[in-house]
């Protein structure tokens, strides 16, 4: 089985709004506000994937956070990370998660954001403004 924590949560769901916009900039509280991300630890999030080289941020009016390249080129297993189970258990089993590790870890290698954010516009409904 394969476990994304809240924090991968929170950086695929920043990325995957940042994606929709590319190449256009948003502010870290607008990314907060439509995910529904605590602001602070965002902010956090955001640092982080600057230092990483995936976003870039600039301030004052006009200013905030955008992909620094475009989607279709960050993969997917640049920001989750398949993770082991506990070690201390018996061989059969520890080769088992073994396995699975190795196909999540192919399974992201293969998926970009712009494929994730391309997956999200199709699941979300559409705005219907008939009357």
């Amino acid at each position: 089985m394969f476990i994304m924590n809240q924090t991968d949560r929170y950086r695929l769901e920043a990325l995957m709004e940042l994606a929709a916009v590319y190449p256009e900039a948003r502010s870290s509280s607008e990314l907060a506000a439509r995910r529904g991300i605590p602001a602070a630890y965002l902010s956090r999030l955001l640092a982080e994937l600057a230092r990483t080289g995936l976003v870039r941020s600039r301030r004052g009016p006009g200013g905030g956070v955008a992909l620094a390249r475009a989607p279709e080129r960050i993969r997917i297993s640049e920001l989750v990370a398949a993770r082991s189970w506990d070690r201390a258990m018996p061989p059969a089993l520890e080769r088992l998660t073994d396995l699975v590790a190795s196909s999540v870890e192919r399974a992201l290698a293969g998926l970009d954001l712009a494929e994730l954010a391309r997956w999200e516009r199709r699941s979300s409904p559409a705005a219907d403004y008939s009357i």
